[in-house]
């Protein structure tokens, strides 16, 4: 077990280690989620635990550059986010409210590269064993997606999509920028209809992307986001379903998102 041998390895080397476990198949069923994405909120929450009992608000990960491509070739096909990918710095708002700075140190060094470090050195390694079932989207795209491009292009593809996140945060940033200096957002956290239907489509699209983030709202896809556009219609009807149960609704002005 992945676990048992990270337990054994964090005595050896004097560190504390805790497990946690979580019923990723009830989450699913209950708050309607992808298994990613039930599976990562579990994680988060289980950060939060932790880092509330060691009294510790910055949380490193251990995502690499592999782990980046990948990020980034699901967002590119879900639609709604371009090229975007993980951060090396991120801050963390957990479903318990608990505000978190994540930190990703290697998420520029490729999976090789640590593991031809590892080895040099005398280190003992492993990969965690639910890698290789083909049964979540990322391992999907890692053990059979990548290897077809590689082949295809004749050019390392997994880089070319962590080069592309990199190149894309100037632009997040922009786009960020522009939407603050827009005041899309009322006083009482609603988007405002008027100033929104003013933005050019792609930051339309942006604001509801980051409204939808901020309300808890998971797996928006583009097609939930072109959906969520049409409240900007008067003629369309005032409410869509969101992913989980939720509503976006349309009324005087403002959207805002029904539990």
């Amino acid at each position: 077990m992945d676990a048992r041998w990270v337990s054994r390895l964090a005595k050896e080397l004097g560190l504390e280690c805790e497990i946690g476990k979580s019923d990723v198949s009830a989450r699913m069923m209950e708050r309607r989620e992808s298994m990613e994405t039930a599976a990562r909120h579990a994680r988060h929450e289980f950060f939060a635990t932790c880092a509330k009992k060691y009294r510790c608000h910055r949380i490193l990960l251990a995502h690499h550059a592999d782990d980046q491509a990948e990020t980034v070739l699901w967002n590119l096909m879900r639609g709604s986010h371009g090229l975007k990918g993980m951060r090396a710095l991120q801050k963390l708002v957990t479903e318990s409210g608990r505000v978190l700075q994540i930190e990703r140190p290697l998420l520029g060094v490729r999976h090789a590269a640590l593991v031809d470090w590892l080895e040099s050195h005398g280190h003992r390694w492993r990969e965690d064993a639910s890698n290789a079932e083909a049964v979540a989207i990322r391992n999907r795209l890692r053990n059979e997606v990548f290897p077809l491009l590689d082949d295809v292009s004749g050019r390392d593809a997994a880089l070319a999509f962590a080069r592309g996140a990199s190149d894309s945060v100037e632009s997040e940033e922009l786009e960020a920028w522009a939407l603050q200096q827009a005041s899309v957002i009322d006083p009482q956290g609603r988007l405002h209809l008027p100033v929104l239907r003013r933005l050019p489509v792609a930051l339309q699209r942006l604001a509801i992307r980051e409204f939808l983030k901020q309300g808890r709202i998971a797996s928006v896809d583009r097609s939930v986001i072109d959906r969520s556009l049409s409240l900007l219609d008067l003629s369309q009807p005032a409410a869509i379903n969101l992913p989980g149960g939720a509503r976006l609704r349309r009324q005087g002005g403002r959207l805002w998102i029904d539990p």
